[in-house]
This record gives structure tokens, sequence and C-alpha cells, in this order.
């Protein structure tokens, strides 16, 4: 019998270590984070195609929402009245509990019964539940948001722990400080930090849907659709002003997620999930 020698054997074992590493680096699961906003929220039949196209795709997923206006009409109806600054709300006391009610009750739950009808075991949390994620305050700047968060940390294992059991994450745009505060999220950034942080476990795919075909050359122009965006073209296009605001943040956020190892982003319409050829790639 051929003997092998201590070096030997150590070099055996690190040669099927590095291998084990390698399988289980291509071997990743895919998933799909989701986060839809817009009117879509607010349209019955455009809210249900949009569910029957998430039901549909196959393996791990994710979905993280925002309500629209929604909020801001409950509110009136109740005498809350929010202000508006570039399309955020600031977030006072009575803001962020109409927004907990509104997104992590009504809207959270409404996607629930909807997937639960495709046969889809979803369930709806906020960022709190299961301390999934813990925010900070966003600091003071030119305005006071109020209680507004930006995510300081998502607990990847407790999110990995439930899509281990079949079960789809639906998140609603609420968090906690880990002092007993509640703040309310900006959903694209959200979204992108939650892909940031599963992208070591996963394959990660990136879904920004709302209701537009996907980052526009001219806004007025539902057709005009960059089909793949490169960061030099994003900065040049920039530093040009041919990207409108509403825009920024939604590929600030996806360039930073495929920075941190996300595999793709895509901004696309809601109705075209079933199409992933359309929208906007970036890779």
């Amino acid at each position: 019998m051929h003997n092998v020698g201590p070096s030997h054997e150590r070099q055996l074992k690190v040669t099927a270590l590095l291998h084990y590493y390698s399988t289980t680096e291509t071997m990743k699961e895919q998933l799909t984070i989701i986060k839809v906003s817009g009117k879509i929220v607010e349209r019955p039949e455009a809210l249900k195609t949009f569910v029957r196209e998430f039901a549909a795709i196959k393996g791990r997923k994710i979905l993280i929402h925002s309500g629209a206006d929604l909020a801001g009409k409950v509110g009136k109806r109740m005498g809350i009245k929010t202000l508006l600054i570039d399309g955020r709300p600031v977030v006072d006391e009575n803001t962020l509990k109409l927004l907990t009610m509104v997104y992590g009750g009504l809207v959270n739950k409404q996607f629930v019964a909807l997937l639960q009808a495709r046969k889809v075991n979803a369930l709806g949390v906020t960022g709190a539940d299961l301390n999934l994620m813990q925010s900070v305050r966003t600091p003071m700047g030119e305005h006071d948001m109020g209680w507004t968060g930006a995510i300081r940390q998502v607990n990847a294992q407790a999110i990995g722990n439930l899509l281990d059991q079949d079960i789809v994450p639906v998140i609603a745009p609420i968090t906690h400080d880990g002092s007993c505060n509640l703040l309310f999220n900006e959903t694209d950034s959200m979204a992108a930090e939650t892909a940031k942080a599963l992208a070591l476990r996963y394959e990660v795919r990136l879904i920004y849907c709302f209701e537009k075909n996907g980052v526009l050359l001219n806004v007025d122009d539902n057709d005009s659709v960059i089909a793949v965006l490169k960061r030099t073209q994003y900065k040049n296009m920039r530093e040009m002003d041919l990207i409108k605001d509403w825009f920024v943040n939604k590929l600030d956020n996806a360039f930073s997620a495929i920075d941190h190892g996300v595999k793709e982003v895509l901004i696309t319409n809601a109705a075209n999930l079933a199409n992933p050829e359309l929208g906007t790639h970036i890779k």
C-alpha cells in the first residue's frame, strides 16, 4: 500500500477544500428580489397582473413594496396632512403611524392575500419583524425628514431561514433602530441593501418595477428605453442632465448593488416581468 506523507495529506485536504468552495460558489441558488412601487399598487387590474407574473417566477424570491399615494389618501380622510419634499414624505409622529398602518398593514396584507390565492406561501412583514433590518435615522441636512431611516444592517441569516422554508417574504418599508423606534424607509435603497446582504449566499437578481418601461431618454416617451446602461454612460448622462431626478435614486442604488456582488439589476414595467429582455439592464 502506498503511504501518504503528512505534507502530501495536507495538500490533499487543501485541494479538497478549494474544490468544495469553488463548486459551492458556482452552485449558488438564484434569488430574485423585486421592488414594486408607483401607481401599480393602487390600480386593481395592474396589481393583479403584477402578482400573477411575480407568482410565476421560479425559485427563491422576495417582494419589497411601497404604497404610492395610498397613505396620503387615507391620511386625508383621517385629517393627517403629510408634507412632501421632492416627492418624499416628511415623517412626523402622526405620519409614521399612518405609513405603518397603511404600508405595514393594508398594502402588505393585500399582497399576501393575492399571493396566497396563487399558492405562493407569502409572509407579510416589515423590516422590524424578526429583526430583519435595522436603520439609523437619516441625519438632518437641508431638510429634516423626520422619522426616516437609512438601512444599517440586514439580517441575511433570518431572511435566508425563511427562504429555506419556501416562504416568500413580502416586506413593507418600516424598520426599527434598536432603541424602540420605528422608522420609515425609502424602498429603492431598502431593496438594494437587501440584495447586497444576500449576494454572498445567492446569485441575486434585483428588479425595480414601476409604471415606466425602464430608464427613459425622454420621460415623455415610454418607448425611449435605454436597453443596457453602463456606468460611464450613466455618469456622462448625469453630467449632461439627461437623467431625471426620479431615475437617479434607482440608478445610484442599482450600481451600488452591482458593486457589492449582485449579478444584475433590471428596471422595468411591472407588466413586463414575464419578458425579462425588456427594460433597462445593469450588469
